[in-house]
């Protein structure tokens, strides 16, 4: 039986426990000098390019489905379990995964969080016209990257089954060269 405890399990709690506490400070931060009572509601880094600017997101990512923050609660919950699920049944021991997972759910989490606290989402960094973020935000987009990425990276272009069904090269009495099996090697 697998310990529990791996390697990448282990990055994932700290990467987790990471994003969410720098997510929370970062709002925290945020709140008590752009807040809501506050007479500035944003400052400009460089110029209307990047900003911080004070802003209630009730709804999701971009602005969709506002004001449901109850059923974004739930479904962020949801996903959160699936998540860590697949990545328990998975066994992976890879440290990528479990940066990946802990971007993913730590920032889950710190969303959620605020979700639960004020009945929105504080988002805080404005970049051009790009829909306003935080760290939760961006550790969640970093996190998904990451594991498409690494799924990509782990794919094969041939399976075990396609590298058993091939014929091995013959060699030479001698053994230096390598003889393919080819129809094209009578012309």
């Amino acid at each position: 039986m697998a310990t529990f405890w791996t390697k990448a399990r282990t990055i994932s709690l700290v990467v987790a426990v990471a994003t969410i506490a720098v997510d929370q400070l970062t709002k925290w931060v945020v709140i008590a000098h752009l807040g809501p009572d506050r007479q500035r509601h944003g400052v400009e880094i460089i110029g209307s390019l990047l900003a911080l600017q004070y802003v209630e997101n009730t709804g999701a990512a971009f602005g969709v489905m506002r004001g449901r923050s109850a059923l974004l609660s739930i479904i962020a919950i949801a996903v959160l379990v699936i998540v860590l699920v697949v990545f328990y049944r998975s066994g992976s021991r890879s440290a990528m995964a479990g940066v990946s997972l802990g971007l993913v759910a730590g920032g889950a989490v710190g969303n959620l969080i605020d979700r639960v606290r004020f009945g929105f989402v504080v988002d805080y960094v404005s970049v051009g016209v790009w829909p306003k973020f935080n760290v939760a935000d961006s550790a969640v987009t970093i996190g998904v990257v990451l594991l498409v990425w690494q799924g990509f990276a782990e794919a094969t272009p041939e399976s075990d089954a396609d590298a058993q069904t091939k014929p091995a090269p013959l060699t030479s009495t001698d053994g230096d060269d390598v003889i393919h099996r080819s129809r094209f090697d009578r012309i």
